[in-house]
């Protein structure tokens, strides 16, 4: 792995589950020669997902948020990563039993799903430990509950936002008439459901959806052909990702993209893919070729790919740093608390900062329920 300059950043540390289902920490993963000569270091247990649909989402995440970090050398921050499992409960415990064996703990930041935030926040509460968590925002938030912890700072890619966004321009630069293709995954989670809802809102119909069937590869699209040929659509919106959109991609050409009419548009994933023609896409994360050059630049100096899961993590630490004001500030939790509640969104994926969502400021807006068919997390599954 390409080590991260970080001067005055503390080293990095492990930790894993042992052969006997224990927790250790393992050895620093940085020399021991780039930590500060000081004690009093923010400590934060780091979340860093293992998914069975992206094979470079823990690692791309977990180096983003370093070089985030990493641009406030003169902040002292020790992170201790632990990896979440695909399963909400697996991915719980895991974390919990970190927290456990780090009394010294100030503070939680990593990718954590809605399932896994919500187990998470109430096994931090005692402490008043406040947590930072990121995901894709791949369902809708559910209502808050009397007593539920509330030192919770929401930070996601807002695939929900994204699809809604996309849905007003599939409308506009399209037409009313679309055909959805969803990977067997993406069927069960909210973004699906918020296309639909923002394009009919306007006045599009959606003529047909065709999900992606399991089994053999060379059957994974049978039926949407047909499908398209049927309706003949003004749209067709591919909301795939990881491996599934770049044979997507290879299908679109072999089979639709030279037989019809039909635009094609998804989320900005379709244009990390070649589909042989002009897409439309709508998201939070910019495309390589609309990075800011300053973060482009760092990118590339560390070897990091230009990922959505590294982006997410880049802002995180990015924004995290610059919520320390003050470098001389005695670690503690209250404050971590504070000043993560107080945060903007800052980093590479928009040259304007935005304020990150509280959990306090989510739920005072009016939010449709979580209705998703699917309680692992969106890309781990």
């Amino acid at each position: 792995m390409t080590m991260i300059p970080r001067r005055h950043f503390l080293a990095s540390t492990s930790v894993a589950v042992s052969t006997t289902g224990g927790w250790s920490a393992a050895q620093a993963l940085v020399p021991s020669t780039l930590a500060p000569q000081t004690a009093k270091a923010w400590q934060l247990l780091a979340v860093a997902p293992q998914s069975h649909k992206v094979a470079t989402l823990g690692s791309d995440y977990r180096r983003g948020l370093e070089l985030g970090l990493a641009q406030r050398p003169e902040i002292a921050v020790q992170l201790h990563w632990v990896e979440a499992p695909p399963t909400p409960n697996r991915a719980a415990r895991s974390i919990t039993a970190a927290m456990d064996q780090l009394p010294q703990l100030h503070g939680v930041v990593g990718w954590m799903p809605p399932a896994v935030e919500a187990r998470v926040a109430a096994h931090a509460q005692p402490r008043g430990l406040p947590l930072w968590a990121s995901d894709t925002g791949a369902d809708l938030p559910a209502d808050a509950k009397p007593g539920q912890p509330q030192a919770v700072v929401c930070h996601s890619l807002d695939l929900c936002g994204s699809a809604a966004q996309l849905a007003q321009a599939v409308y506009q630069q399209l037409g009313p008439r679309a055909v959805l293709a969803v990977g067997h995954m993406e069927g069960g989670y909210d973004f699906v459901y918020s296309f639909e809802h923002a394009y009919r809102a306007l006045g599009g119909r959606v003529l047909a959806r065709h999900v992606g069937r399991q089994g053999p590869q060379s059957e994974e699209f049978d039926g949407l052909r047909t499908a398209l040929f049927s309706h003949r659509p003004d749209a067709v919106v591919a909301l795939y990702s990881g491996p599934q959109l770049a044979r997507f991609a290879r299908w679109w050409q072999a089979h639709a993209q030279s037989q019809g009419a039909w635009g094609l548009a998804g989320l900005p994933w379709l244009e990390d893919v070649h589909t042989g023609g002009n897409t439309i896409t709508a998201g939070t994360w910019p495309s390589a070729a609309q990075a800011e050059p300053v973060w482009k630049q760092r990118f590339e100096r560390v070897g990091l790919p230009w990922t959505a899961a590294a982006l997410l993590g880049a802002e995180a630490g990015y924004s995290i740093a610059a919520a320390f004001d003050n470098p001389a500030q005695q670690p503690f939790a209250a404050a971590l608390r504070q000043r993560w509640q107080l945060a903007v969104r800052q980093g590479p994926r928009e040259s304007s900062s935005r304020d990150i969502a509280s959990t306090t400021n989510v739920h005072n807006r009016p939010m449709t329920p979580l209705v998703s068919g699917w309680l692992n997390g969106y890309l781990q599954t």
